[in-house]
């Protein structure tokens, strides 16, 4: 199989990777509320419980497992779609749902000691003097590469051609996880610094601003799906 990109597939792509990390933090935002029974507050690349949360360190490790619980459903999601039997359009669905819940971001913040992950196995399991510290770091990253290997495996068996081995996956690796950082966790906290949209939704000071962006990209994606179908091809063989 071949990587074929359009201005269609790039649209649809960028939709689902904004979408799912929406998802994410939504994720961890409602269970956390659901636990302290009161709403905390969401911006862009961040969520926090209100402030008279009161609760155990596990309920808060759970809440924060939520959000890559959704990545590790859309990655596994993805694998199971890559599967060699399935057609070149589901296949194309799964690559793409792989790579749009930014797998290497999930591993290098894990590699570096932090993450989601990392962070939830400290609440739960890190002693208080911090003696286990890289004990508790290591065992996230084994967490966070056995559930994100397989499908990458799978990726690179699946795209044939050292050409796009090494230089298309790669990108797709690393590119959207950059563009996800810069728009996301930047510009649009940006914005909302300058008081875009800032109406409080929410008691806990959640602005329309979150709500409007989360509508915009669903419509994109909405629209836009299709594309995905259409990034990977079977690779003509010369005779």
């Amino acid at each position: 199989m071949k990587v074929k990109l359009t201005p269609a597939y790039l649209l649809a792509f960028f939709s689902l990777v904004f979408l799912i990390h929406e998802i994410h933090d939504w994720a961890h935002f409602i269970l956390s509320a659901t636990y302290c029974g009161c709403l905390g507050n969401r911006a862009f690349d961040s969520w926090s419980v209100c402030n008279t949360c009161v609760t155990s360190s596990s309920a808060f490790a759970l809440a924060t497992l939520a959000g890559p619980m959704v990545n590790y459903i859309m990655i596994w999601s993805g694998w199971a779609l890559m599967h060699p039997e399935n057609t070149p359009e589901k296949q194309s669905v799964g690559f793409s749902m792989v790579f749009a819940a930014l797998p290497f971001t999930r591993i290098m913040a894990s590699l570096a000691g932090g993450g989601d992950e990392t962070w939830a196995l400290r609440q739960l399991f890190q002693r208080p003097d911090g003696s286990n510290h890289y004990f508790v770091a290591a065992t996230g990253l084994l967490i966070v590469l056995a559930l994100c290997l397989p499908a990458l495996i799978r990726v690179f068996v699946l795209v044939t051609g050292w050409v796009q081995r090494v230089l298309i996956l790669p990108a797709f690796l690393v590119l959207p996880g950059l563009v996800d950082h810069w728009l996301v966790g930047k510009e649009l906290n940006k914005l909302m610094a300058q008081g875009i949209l800032a109406r409080q939704m929410l008691r806990g000071g959640t602005q329309l601003f979150v709500f409007v962006w989360l509508i915009v990209i669903l419509i994109v994606y909405l629209l836009s799906r299709r594309g995905l179908e259409n990034v990977l091809e079977y690779k003509e063989l010369s005779v």
